[in-house]
C-alpha cells in the first residue's frame, strides 16, 4: 500500500470526475486519465479497517476472482491518506453496464433469457465459495462480450469450497432488499432464475433457493 500526503491526492484530483459521493464526502471518481479511484474513510475510533484495510480487501479479492476465471478491475495501485483517515484503491474500470441498468432495457422475454443467465452466474459464484455480501444488480455488470463482472469488492470473502445454505439464503436476501430487484428475481422471472442456478449448482441447491425465495418473498409467483 502506498502513502500518500493529501496534497498529493489533491492533485490526483484535479479534472476528476465524481462518480459517487455522500455526507462525508468522495467516494468514487473517475480520473482524469480514465482510471478509477474508490475511497474509503475510517468512521469509527475502533474498526476492522485498522487490521485489513478496505482498499487492501478490494485488491486481494480482485486478483483472487481473476484466479477463479471470473472477471473483475484489474488493480492499479492501493493508498493510505492517514492525514485524512482516508485508504482507496485504484483501478481500471470494467467496459459495459450494470445489470439493473441493462435489464431496465430489455422487453421481457429478452430480460428472461437474461435472468436465466445470471442464474448460472450465481451459481458459479456460490460453487466456488464466492460469498459477495454486498451482491445486488448494481454491483454486476453486463460487459459487452455478454459474460460478468464484479465490482465494489471490499465486502467479499472467498473460501474455496461451496457456499453453505445459510450464505447462500443471506446473499439472496440482501439482493432482495432492492425493490426493482426484487420483482424481477421473485416475480417476473422467478423461473428463469431457478432454471439457471439448477444448470450450476444442480437440483439440491436450487430446491432449497426455490425454498428461500418463498420465504423471502411469499408473494411471488411459484416457479
Amino acid at each position: 500500500m502506498k502513502t500518500l500526503p493529501p496534497e498529493a491526492l489533491d492533485a490526483m484530483l484535479i479534472g476528476a470526475k465524481v462518480i459517487e459521493e455522500d455526507g462525508y464526502g468522495l467516494k468514487v471518481a473517475r480520473l482524469e486519465g480514465g482510471d478509477f479511484l474508490k475511497l474509503y474513510r475510517r468512521k469509527r475510533l475502533l474498526s476492522s479497517s485498522l487490521w485489513t484495510s478496505p482498499a487492501q480487501r478490494f485488491a486481494k479479492n480482485a486478483q483472487h476472482l481473476t484466479r477463479l476465471g471470473l472477471i473483475a478491475p484489474v488493480i492499479v495501485e492501493t493508498l493510505l491518506i492517514a492525514q485524512r483517515k482516508l485508504n482507496g484503491v485504484r483501478y481500471l474500470p470494467l467496459p459495459g453496464q450494470t445489470l439493473r441498468d441493462h435489464w431496465r432495457a430489455l422487453e421481457p422475454l429478452e430480460r428472461d433469457a437474461e435472468v436465466e443467465r445470471f442464474g448460472v452466474f450465481l451459481g458459479q459464484l456460490h460453487e466456488l465459495g464466492v460469498y459477495f455480501r454486498s451482491l445486488h444488480l448494481g454491483n454486476v455488470l453486463c460487459l459487452p462480450d455478454r459474460t460478468f463482472g464484479l465490482i465494489d469488492l471490499s465486502d467479499m470473502t472467498i473460501s474455496g469450497k461451496p457456499l453453505g445454505r445459510w450464505k447462500r439464503k443471506r446473499n439472496l436476501q440482501h439482493m432482495l432488499r432492492y425493490t426493482e430487484d426484487s420483482a424481477w428475481l421473485t416475480r417476473e422471472h422467478r423461473t428463469a432464475l431457478l432454471r439457471g442456478y439448477r444448470q450450476q449448482s444442480g437440483s439440491k441447491h436450487a430446491e432449497r433457493l426455490a425454498r428461500d425465495l418463498q420465504q423471502l418473498c411469499p408473494s411471488g409467483d411459484q416457479p
